[in-house]
């Protein structure tokens, strides 16, 4: 019998910790296409293994590792065996965190001296602050949790700022590839499209815009329909009219792209950003 994937997730947003947002899964039979995210990410394995891809590296993050990866950075992911895998996810933007620990923010936010991280005590402030969290301590308690994260942080595990493989005399183009797929995300472009708007050969821009960022243009539009989905989710659209501006057939096309690159569904995403606004209120 054929096993069915599953992932059980929890998504919230604490304000206490620098507006991030935590995630709390459990995944079986379950992978992670090809995508990025616009903060840092920080996700304690607590159970299980899963096998992670980047740019030049692949590897296997097991239970007590902590994957860190600076944001923007492509990556995905999969099991290594049919146990799955468990974690506990923080995101959270690396420019604020240097501003909470009084860092004059320069030209670019320092890097994450990862992918992997196996120092035990750090870890366990990871799960105490991630756990406090859930568990709804007091805000004076977990802000103190979180300030010994962040004053662990950037003492031991960032580096200079991230490095960014540039493609020479194509940067220019590069970028206006991006704007142009931004700017059509409702719409079926061609890579001809594309590169017309890019000003290079079709298949000097593929070849370009994958050194680049580190996906291809059909994986970037992808990721950017995902990305202005999240925006519109956490302003209170209803999902239907999401799916439509973001450029997916409908809902169930968003819902399954939006869970194979966010490991939950639009639905329970917008439930943690609802319960974060009735809280306030």
């Amino acid at each position: 019998m054929k096993r069915v994937s599953t992932a059980r997730t929890k998504i919230w947003r604490d304000d206490e910790l620098a507006a991030a947002e935590l995630l709390r899964g459990r995944f079986v039979d379950y992978s992670y296409d090809v995508h990025t995210h616009d903060k840092a990410c920080f996700a304690l394995i607590t159970r299980g293994a899963i096998r992670i891809r980047m740019r030049t590296t692949e590897f296997v993050a097991r239970a007590g590792d902590l994957y860190a990866i600076d944001a923007e950075e492509p990556h995905a992911g999969w099991p290594v065996d049919n146990r799955g895998w468990s974690l506990r996810t923080l995101y959270v933007d690396l420019a604020r965190l240097q501003e909470l620990v009084g860092d004059k923010v320069r030209k670019g936010s320092p890097g994450l001296a990862g992918p992997i991280i196996r120092d035990r005590h750090f870890n366990s402030i990871l799960y105490k602050v991630h756990a406090g969290s859930e568990d709804a301590w007091p805000p004076l308690a977990r802000e103190e949790r979180f300030s010994q994260f962040v004053a662990w942080l950037f003492a031991y595990h960032t580096r200079g700022v991230p490095h960014l493989p540039k493609a020479g005399r194509e940067d220019k183009a590069i970028r206006l590839a991006r704007e142009f797929l931004d700017c059509h995300l409702d719409e079926k472009v061609h890579l001809g499209d594309v590169a017309q708007a890019a000003g290079l050969p079709p298949f000097r821009l593929f070849r370009a815009f994958l050194r680049t960022t580190g996906m291809t243009p059909h994986v970037y539009q992808r990721q950017a329909r995902v990305r202005f989905a999240v925006g519109m989710i956490r302003f209170g659209h209803p999902l239907r009219e999401v799916a439509m501006a973001a450029g997916f057939a409908d809902q169930a096309h968003l819902t399954r792209i939006f869970r194979k690159t966010m490991g939950i569904t639009p639905g329970a995403y917008r439930g943690a950003y609802v319960q974060q606004r009735d809280s306030t209120i």
